[in-house]
């Protein structure tokens, strides 16, 4: 993949981590569920998109993921945990068998998960039998769903994820295409997407993702949709491309310590909008560093 897909993509998942702040405050529920329709989904489609299945085998495979998705994940929930039971919100034990719930980092498990098992998916050399398999796991994620299964640790919205990211990775043969894309086809992706999800919210962390086929269109054309915008905005806009990488590259991060602290703010302080948002974002820029800084000291990259 050249250097302009990598740059795309993190400007998109910039973008998406963005919106998917902005999705979870007091907005309009027409706005909330237009993010909802792709918000998650796009993670899961870019992961696809990003990963060589052929670079090692499932035993290399499953350590780089353990490295660079559950470290993190036990760290950062350690933290978040941590302060969720001095705050009197939670138990150890609860979040043992329950997991996450609503609260962000649900999709870091899920998404470990679902990577696993597309690898197997992609274990297989036939194209149609790999279309074949994302299909039964599309189909197994709709009877969940339609049987209201809810399984812990949002382990029922593993079937779906495991699709999306094989989506994401047949995606990659539009990548000259998304690339090249016009206004016109932003402006149909975007009516698509709002128009579906006007009708059906989109609700992956608890698998909510009936009717099916409306809502599996209005995620993957919301994520082609921010894909093209990223595009244009790599080609076009210089600075704001460089800011949203930067955003983009830090996803982890915001998804672990957005939410716990602006409950920390609410919890604390009576302040407008700009002034918690403001607050919010000079507080994960010093995360940022402290990030870095244990890596750099660690010598690895842990976190």
């Amino acid at each position: 993949m050249g250097t302009n897909r990598l740059q795309l993509l993190d400007i998109a998942k910039g973008i998406t981590i963005l919106l998917m702040v902005l999705g979870h405050t007091s907005i309009p529920s027409v706005l909330s569920n237009f993010i909802w329709a792709f918000h998650m989904p796009l993670f899961f489609i870019a992961s696809g998109w990003t990963t060589n299945w052929q670079k090692t085998d499932f035993i290399g495979f499953t350590k780089r993921k353990i490295e660079t998705l559950i470290v993190p994940f036990l760290v950062y929930s350690l933290v978040v945990l941590l302060i969720h039971i001095l705050q009197g919100w939670g138990d150890f034990n609860h979040w043992i068998l329950n997991g996450w719930e609503a609260y962000a980092l649900w999709f870091i498990p899920v998404l470990f998960v679902s990577s696993l098992f597309a690898k197997l998916i992609y274990s297989i050399k036939n194209r149609y039998l790999i279309l074949g398999c994302a299909f039964m796991f599309a189909t197994i994620s709709g009877i969940l769903s339609f049987y209201k299964i809810q399984l812990p640790w949002s382990v029922s919205s593993v079937p779906f994820a495991t699709a999306l990211i094989v989506v994401g990775s047949e995606l990659k043969r539009c990548s000259t295409w998304i690339e090249d894309s016009k206004l016109w086809h932003i402006l149909i992706l975007f009516f698509v997407t709002a128009g579906i999800s006007h009708f059906w919210r989109l609700d992956l962390c608890f698998n909510l993702i009936l009717p099916f086929l409306p809502l599996a269109i209005g995620a993957i054309a919301g994520t082609l949709m921010i894909f093209m915008v990223s595009s244009w905005i790599n080609k076009h806009l210089k600075y704001v491309s460089i800011m949203l990488q930067k955003v983009g590259n830090e996803t982890y991060l915001i998804v672990a310590f957005s939410q716990i602290i602006i409950m920390l703010l609410n919890e604390y302080f009576s302040l407008n909008v700009f002034l918690k948002y403001s607050l919010l974002l000079l507080t994960l820029v010093a995360l940022k560093y402290i990030k870095d800084g244990v890596n750099k000291l660690a010598k690895a990259n842990i976190l």
